[in-house]
């Protein structure tokens, strides 16, 4: 039995409503299913004509990748990524329920039937939409191939004969098909699909960076599926422990990103995991640079270059070099917005509190003057849990001071035995709980654990 049921025009069958729609495209050894074997996947959920889910990875075929020179995948981006076996179970789970895509999907069908096959997994007729077919039908074009078909509809092709950047293409090419093809019938509906277990995480790819003018950093993501919520989180230890050296001296090159990009992959990272894992660096330099206390212009410098590298310029606009002068209070830390009058900043300190300069964990409230709710500052205060006093609030938060809630307190508290879970602050991989509390004890995954202490 066939794999797919294609759609066709004016033909009987079902009415199927626009989506969901799972858009596949696959890199091969070679052309013959029998023989040939797939190296790389993708796929894009569509509902309502826009993506909302993508997924890709490499496979492990056991044999020689085939024509590197047009898919661009080596030996050694394959050997120890999963075998189709492994990911069976999630290209499954991903297509149950819907209407499989693809341009020229006789190609996709015949592989995945044999792989199916192989295991062996019987499969029912999945609803299908060749994008190549229909477009012979509705689309005037010289030829159509893909390619073609993109430049006819003004759809930009990036990323040729990768399997992500042809399921992109696909993807916006499908609604302009399906516009134009009112009479679309089905021969089957969408069905539920085997229930197989995922043996083994994805493995990710990027190939041809090009810096141009948004960066070495936006050429990495744009190259990954959106997210891979589905990757190895210890496994991405090796990236941040690499962008750590990358950028010691402040410069990002060609090589050092074409490494990242590799290590990305082989933690089977999607865009949005690698701008988390960018978010969790810059924290640990925030950390570091206000662990004195004291935040110079240098200092300040470093942070800003390394925050445009990694494509967040904006990251630490909330920081501000030290004056020389320190704080002459005593009591818990207050920061200022900028527009809060100086005779207040006078009374705070009289009434004992310290005057922080800029944002850190240990400041217990920020004072905000109206026209600076909106400030990158009032936003970074919010998030570190200090308590937030408008400018006509002020007499009331001298009388009644302030509440100190040390982080240690703001955490939840798990009913769990002790042992290592995953870190509540989002500053490392775990954290040790020790049945009633959460130490100072963490670790990026592995064997390795150092010290970290709550606030």
């Amino acid at each position: 039995m066939d794999l797919f049921a294609y759609a066709e025009l004016g033909a009987d069958g079902h009415e199927l409503p626009r989506g969901p729609y799972v858009v596949i495209d696959l890199e091969t050894t070679g052309l013959f299913p029998a023989e040939d074997r797939i190296v790389e996947i993708a796929m894009a959920r569509v509902e309502d004509d826009r993506i909302v889910e993508e997924w890709a990875t490499l496979i492990d075929p056991g044999r020689d990748p085939g024509p590197t020179f047009l898919h661009h995948i080596s030996q050694d981006m394959v050997t120890g990524a999963p075998t189709f076996r492994d990911i069976a179970g999630e290209i499954l789970a991903r297509l149950d329920g819907t209407i499989v895509v693809a341009h020229n999907a006789a190609f996709e069908e015949g592989f995945l039937a044999a792989e199916l096959a192989r295991l062996p997994i019987e499969v029912p007729p999945i609803p299908a939409f060749c994008t190549l077919r229909i477009a012979r039908e509705v689309l005037a074009s010289p030829n159509y191939r893909l390619a073609t078909c993109c430049e006819v509809c003004g759809i930009d092709l990036r990323d040729a004969h990768t399997a992500l950047g042809d399921v992109r293409a696909t993807a916006e090419l499908l609604p302009r098909l399906v516009a134009a093809a009112p009479t679309l019938r089905y021969p089957v509906t969408p069905t539920a699909l085997p229930r197989l277990r995922r043996l083994a995480g994805p493995r990710t790819r990027v190939t041809r960076l090009r810096k141009g003018q948004d960066g070495w950093i936006r050429s990495i993501v744009t190259k990954l599926p959106v997210s891979m919520s589905d990757h190895d989180p210890i496994g991405a230890q090796p990236y941040l422990d690499y962008l750590t050296e990358a950028l010691a001296d402040g410069r990002l090159t060609g090589d050092k990103a074409r490494r990242l990009g590799r290590l990305a992959g082989r933690a089977g990272l999607g865009a949005e995991q690698v701008r988390e894992l960018h978010l969790r660096f810059l924290d640990g330099l925030r950390d570091a640079a206000l662990g004195s206390g004291v935040l110079t212009q240098p200092e300040q410098l470093r942070l800003t270059t390394i925050a445009r590298l990694l494509d967040v310029p904006d990251y630490f606009a909330d920081l501000t070099p030290d004056l020389p002068a320190q704080p002459t209070g005593t009591g818990p830390r207050v920061w200022c917005s900028p527009h809060v009058p100086r005779q207040t900043r006078v009374r705070l300190e009289d009434a004992g509190y310290q005057l922080a300069t800029n944002l850190t964990r240990s400041v217990a409230a920020a004072v905000l003057a109206d026209t600076d709710v909106r400030l990158p500052q009032a936003r970074r205060a919010g998030q570190l849990g200090a308590r937030l006093v408008p400018l006509n609030d002020v007499d009331t938060f001298l009388d009644g001071g302030v509440e100190v809630i040390h982080e240690r307190d703001r955490l939840p508290a798990p009913t769990a035995p002790p042992g290592w879970y995953p870190d509540p602050t989002g500053r490392h991989v775990y954290r040790f709980w020790d049945g009633s509390a959460w130490t100072d004890r963490v670790s990026p995954g592995g064997t390795a654990i150092f010290t970290d202490p709550l606030r």
